[in-house]
C-alpha cells in the first residue's frame, strides 16, 4: 500500500470507528493493520514478545473502551507507536528502577524479511543481507529513526514526539545515519537510494 493511499485508508477507518457507536469492523481493520508492526517495534526495542503482546493488547482494549477520549487523535500511527513505546518503558522503569537515560541506550535490533515478491528470490536474499549488514553499522537511535521514517513513513515531528527528542535531533540522526550508510555502501553493488526505496517494501521482525 503506497504511503498516500495507506494514510487515506487508515484515516477513513479511524474516523469511522470514532463516529460509530460500535465500529467493530473498523476497529478490527485497524488492529489487524497495526498489530504486527507494533509487536515488531516492541521486540526491536529489546522487550520480550510476551511483554510486547500484553502492551499491544492493553493499548487496543483501552482504545475500544475509551474511544471518546481519542477524538482529537489525528495521526493514528504516531499515537499507537508512542503509546506502545511509553507503555513498555514504564514497565521497564517500574521493575528495573532504571534511569531516564534508558531510552537513549535501547538496542533496537532489526531483521528484515520481504513482504512482496518485488524481485526474484536470489536478488531479494542478497538485498536483505545487504540492508541488514548496513543497518547493523548504525547506532541504535539511528536505526530507530530510519525505521520510523522509512518503514512507518512517519513525519520528523511525529518521530520527535514519539522518541521524546526535538525535531532537529531527529533530522540530524537521520542525516548522519544516511550519510554513514552512504560512506560504507560502496561495495554493495546497489545505490543507497535504491536500498532506501526498497525499505518501504520490507518489515522489521
Amino acid at each position: 500500500m503506497k504511503e498516500k493511499n495507506k494514510h487515506i485508508v487508515i484515516d477513513s477507518y479511524w474516523k469511522d470507528f470514532l463516529a460509530n457507536k460500535d465500529g467493530y469492523d473498523a476497529f478490527s481493520f485497524i488492529y489487524n493493520f497495526y498489530v504486527n508492526d507494533l509487536l515488531s517495534y516492541g521486540v526491536s526495542l529489546g522487550f520480550d514478545e510476551d511483554t510486547c503482546r500484553d502492551a499491544v493488547h492493553d493499548l487496543f482494549c483501552k482504545i475500544l473502551i475509551d474511544k471518546k477520549k481519542l477524538l482529537n487523535v489525528n495521526n493514528l500511527t504516531a499515537y499507537l507507536f508512542r503509546a506502545v513505546r511509553n507503555y513498555l518503558f514504564n514497565i521497564q522503569k517500574k521493575y528495573s528502577k532504571i534511569s531516564n537515560s534508558f531510552s537513549e541506550n535501547i538496542p533496537f535490533s532489526v531483521e528484515i524479511s520481504t513482504i512482496e515478491s518485488l524481485i526474484n528470490r536470489e536478488d531479494a536474499d542478497k538485498l536483505k543481507q545487504t540492508v541488514e549488514n548496513l543497518l547493523k553499522e548504525l547506532t541504535p537511535r539511528q536505526r530507530e529513526v530510519i525505521y520510523l521514517r522509512y518503514m512507518q513513513e512517519m513525519d520528523y515531528e511525529d518521530i520527535a514526539m514519539l522518541m521524546g527528542i526535538n525535531c532537529n535531533s531527529v533530522r540530524r540522526l537521520v542525516h548522519r545515519g544516511i550519510k554513514y550508510l552512504r560512506s560504507i555502501n560502496n561495495d554493495s553493488g546497489k545505490p543507497l537510494s535504491a536500498i532506501l526505496v526498497t525499505l518501504t517494501y520490507y518489515h522489521y521482525l
